[in-house]
């Protein structure tokens, strides 16, 4: 989409700062842009960023923060999980070259690689960071109990009815040994 495509040469000696909401739309069409799109977003997506010229490199810097439609890995109930991040990217215009490693205006040489004249999806941008971010396991709350392991039932929206001392587990038998308290 155009409207998040930015062009790093010719950029004001000023730099340039953004306070936007990304639709949720936008972020989840699969036609645009380069990066997966993100399914499940619970609402808009506010991007607060920075884009400065330092030398040869381009510093983008930025917050963001979304709810995501997930599902529990304890209980597996649906719930919005709130992620957000902290953006920093460096660019430089032109080719990559080993040489170019290690610059001294990017004391940790890490920065992407733009051809000219530099032209930056922002969206593809946010896309990626929102996937760094990404859990693959993610509880709706500290609090939840998840699944009894006999029966299935949610924990956190009653007890289950299933027989807690199982005499014929096979593991049964520990509950009657005797531990020493460690004290002499």
């Amino acid at each position: 989409m155009r409207q998040w495509l930015v062009t790093l040469q010719g950029l004001p000696a000023s730099g340039r700062s953004w306070d936007a909401v990304v639709s949720a739309h936008d972020l989840s069409d699969v036609h645009e842009g380069q990066v997966e799109a993100i399914a499940g977003l619970a609402g808009d997506v506010p991007l607060s960023l920075s884009l400065v010229h330092k030398g040869n490199v381009y510093y983008l810097t930025g917050h963001w923060r979304c709810l995501i439609k997930r599902t529990c890995s304890r209980c597996t109930a649906p719930f919005e999980w709130q992620a957000e991040g902290e953006l920093e990217r460096a660019y430089q215009l032109g080719i990559a070259k080993v040489a170019d490693a290690q610059d001294v205006d990017d004391p940790e040489g890490v920065y992407e690689y733009l051809p000219e004249p530099g032209e930056l999806d922002l969206l593809d941008v946010l896309r990626e960071d929102i996937w760094l971010t990404w859990k693959a396991d993610v509880i709706c709350s500290d609090s939840c109990k998840g699944l009894c392991a006999d029966c299935g039932s949610n924990l956190n929206t009653g007890t289950c009815s299933c027989k807690k001392d199982n005499d014929d587990h096979p593991f049964a038998i520990l509950r009657k040994l005797k531990l020493d308290d460690g004290s002499m």
